[in-house]
């Protein structure tokens, strides 16, 4: 397991950018961990939880480079973050588009899981969001009914886990039935 740590954050060198060129540090950080003997290089899965989460479903759509992708509670608009400080004119279009990840969603190319606790708070309008624009079948939305946008964490990062381990051909069959997550959410 491997925690990367971006521009600007943690006596990084360069500023954070807000979902852009982070995006090329958690694919730098790929690479890197690809290069390590203890590693697989085709068996390397990325996730995230809230800000991570946007930053992997934009990775997943910037590289095939994972073998699948796990996103917790993104947001589908970088504007969502408005209210906080951003390093970037939010009035700008582009700007917004580039880091929105529903703009991009057309673009992903590997498995990719979508997961958010559908009890109050949290971004359970935005799996919604994104629900609704994706029409890639490599991307699935799964809400989690009794858990909230941290109190999913857990259950379903032991189910992704149970996954990861059985993941063992040429190719991912990672799959998740609304039966198990139910399961798994009770925990």
């Amino acid at each position: 397991m491997m925690y990367p740590s971006f521009r600007g954050g943690n006596e990084n060198p360069g500023f954070r950018e807000c979902c852009y060129g982070e995006v090329d540090d958690v694919l730098a950080a790929a690479e890197y961990l690809a290069k390590q003997d203890f590693v697989d290089p085709s068996r390397i899965y990325l996730g995230g939880h809230s800000t991570g989460g946007t930053l992997v479903l934009l990775a997943a759509a910037a590289s095939d480079r994972f073998r699948a992708v796990f996103s917790f509670g993104p947001i589908d608009e970088i504007i969502g973050y408005s209210g906080e400080p951003i390093p970037f004119d939010y009035k700008d279009q582009q700007e917004l588009r580039m880091r929105s990840p529903i703009n991009w969603l057309s673009s992903i190319k590997v498995p990719t899981f979508v997961f958010e606790g559908s009890d109050s708070g949290g971004n359970i309008y935005s799996l919604y969001q994104l629900k609704r624009v994706s029409k890639n079948p490599l991307v699935q939305f799964h809400p989690v009914k009794g858990k909230d946008h941290f109190s999913v964490l857990a259950p379903m990062t032991m189910l992704i886990a149970s996954k990861i381990i059985l993941d063992t051909d040429h190719t991912t069959s990672i799959e998740f039935s609304a039966e198990e997550i139910k399961r798994y959410a009770k925990m």
